[in-house]
């Protein structure tokens, strides 16, 4: 499994401009059948700061997926962003620590 995990921050007002946008394109990549899980969060501390963590079956599957970042980079192509940062990691499944999931 390949994790994905992204900060990105943003000018004052961006997100919650964004967010519409932001929520259609992440219930259309949940969708892809090589997602095991992508989501997004405003940071309690930051609310012009964004995380994004995302899961993929393997490495051929995220690289389908970044070879399709049209529809997002057409989502930020105007949006101010500060700073970005992505980075993926190979994992594999532990244990549950906490709850039912």
């Amino acid at each position: 499994m390949i994790i994905v995990r992204g900060t990105a921050h943003f000018a004052a007002g961006e997100i919650d401009r964004l967010r519409p946008q932001l929520n259609d394109y992440a219930d259309t990549v949940r969708n892809r059948e090589e997602c095991l899980g992508y989501c997004y969060a405003v940071d309690l501390g930051n609310t012009n700061c964004l995380h994004v963590i995302e899961s993929w079956r393997d490495q051929a599957a995220l690289d389908a997926y970044l070879a399709d970042l049209g529809d997002l980079m057409n989502i930020l192509g105007g949006a101010k962003m500060e700073v970005v940062s992505v980075k993926a990691y190979e994992a594999e499944f532990l244990k549950t620590v906490l709850g039912e999931e």
